[in-house]
């Protein structure tokens, strides 16, 4: 009995005693260290507003109250809800001031979303490729400068980036189940609806990612795949549904999410401005000045887009705004797609260019060489492991983050693309990369030589469900 009772001591000293993974305490430190960096970001934030960060804080407000219409504000329904409703979380928790617009709590709050962001990489890539891998992804992100400095902001990348992730964390963790689960695509489903709340340029995205779950789904027969695509589509309508029946019952006509769809696409067709802003103010702000004088004393470089646009709606004086508007994009697309496709796809491809070759400075931040040199070195390098990935592997999270990826840089270079629309998918281009060169590097290894997932899978119809040892190069 002595003995006995010895070896179950001995046993639960064993257990007591078990070390901490090595990966656990590094990704603690990357923690660390990524927490720090956000935090005085989010304590020495600037003391200017841009107008999208006021309009959020504005609606946060509003949304604390308990409804989503501010006092003055002429187009609530111009921002999608997401941000805002962030916002107004942390002010109800916090208890801010009814007419503080950048109090500590929105500040906090985006120091919330950035950790989980983090963590969030780690869990992706942890689910694909093993812990280490997952540190790697996770150390990444943490340092990269620009989703630090965005901290001091009060935009929607952050909260963007964030949601963009959990949807393939979704996939991914639906595709590891023994047989395909339709409910856990509908999770994911759930989770790109939300997404797109933040961030309505995603709204195209269900129906890319629906073709992935079913393209992924195809070996576990057709039945199959069409649930688990219809699941993901319908989850993703049903968490849209009741947002776009409020929109559509304020502004009287079909919203999906927003009311600033024909706005964005309206300067992203028009060539004179090169799809800019900043042109769209040289080339109409004599015709903004001229339909009110009130602002006949501003220079172009202060004008406000809104100023610009209701010129330009004032030329359908018997259409609507959002009508007007998207009126004169069908005649850019006319006279510049169609007229000039040299130089409008001239245009597409400067836009590109913006969008990638360049970093989220936030909002009066210099440009710095070193960054944008790190920067163009985790994008080239990410987007390299990711392409590796894809091509050892034909992984399908691969494919997600990839389809994912494309689509937003598609959609933004047709809108307004600028370098802030990069940050959202930095992460998971990040998490695809070293996923990726994982994986890939798994698939050339025979089974005996592995000791991190990709585990094997469980029956014919789970091709990368993670066990124990799986033969990788079988996925491809």
């Amino acid at each position: 009995m002595r003995e006995i009772v010895a070896e179950i001591g001995n046993s639960g000293d064993v257990a007591r005693l078990r070390p901490v993974p090595r990966w656990a305490v590094v990704l603690a430190l990357v923690l660390v260290a990524g927490g720090a960096i956000r935090a005085e970001r989010a304590v020495h934030h600037g003391a200017f507003l841009s107008a999208d960060e006021r309009a959020y804080a504005v609606l946060g407000i509003a949304l604390s109250h308990g409804h989503y219409t501010p006092e003055g504000m002429k187009d609530p329904l111009h921002w999608p809800p997401g941000t805002p409703v962030l916002f107004a979380v942390a002010r109800k928790l916090t208890g801010a001031g009814d007419r503080t617009l950048d109090p500590a709590a929105l500040y906090a709050a985006q120091w919330v979303v950035g950790m989980a962001l983090i963590v969030a990489v780690f869990l992706l890539v942890r689910l694909l490729a093993g812990p280490w891998p997952g540190v790697v992804a996770a150390a990444v992100v943490a340092l990269y400068p620009p989703l630090a400095i965005i901290t001091g902001d009060l935009v929607s990348e952050p909260l963007g980036a964030l949601n963009a992730t959990l949807v393939i964390v979704a996939l991914a963790w639906a595709w590891r189940a023994t047989s395909p689960s339709p409910w856990r695509f509908a999770v994911a489903g759930a989770l790109t609806g939300a997404a797109i709340l933040v961030r309505a340029d995603l709204l195209i995205l269900p129906f890319v990612l629906a073709v992935v779950v079913g393209l992924g789904l195809r070996r576990a027969g057709a039945r199959s795949a069409l649930l688990g695509a219809a699941a993901y589509l319908v989850c993703a309508a049903l968490v849209l549904a009741p947002w776009s029946a409020y929109a559509t019952s304020l502004r009287h006509q079909f919203t999906p999410i927003t009311s600033s769809s024909w706005s964005a696409l309206y300067i992203g067709t028009y060539l004179p401005a090169d799809g800019r802003v900043f042109g769209l103010r040289e080339a109409l702000g004599n015709e903004a000045r001229a339909h009110n004088p009130d602002i006949r004393h501003i220079e172009n470089r202060n004008l406000r887009t809104m100023w610009i646009l209701d010129a330009v709606a004032a030329r359908h004086p018997e259409l609507g705004r959002s009508a007007a508007l998207q009126r004169e994009t069908m005649r850019n697309l006319r006279r510049y797609a169609l007229g000039r496709p040299a130089a409008f796809a001239a245009m597409e491809a400067r836009k590109l260019e913006r969008m990638w070759i360049g970093y989220d400075r936030g909002t009066h931040h210099k440009q710095r060489a070193w960054i944008l040199a790190l920067h163009l070195l985790i994008s080239a390098a990410s987007l390299a492991g990711l392409v590796y990935g894809v091509w050892r592997t034909r992984h399908p999270v691969l494919w997600a983050i990839l389809a994912t990826v494309l689509t937003v840089t598609a959609v933004n270079a047709f809108f307004v693309a600028e370098s802030r629309h990069n940050v959202r998918v930095i992460p998971l281009l990040v998490a695809g990369g070293v996923a990726g060169v994982a994986l890939g590097r798994l698939s050339r290894r025979g089974p005996e030589e592995r000791s991190e997932p990709p585990r094997a899978r469980a029956s014919e119809h789970d091709r990368f469900r993670v066990g124990p040892r799986q033969d990788a190069a079988a996925v491809r």
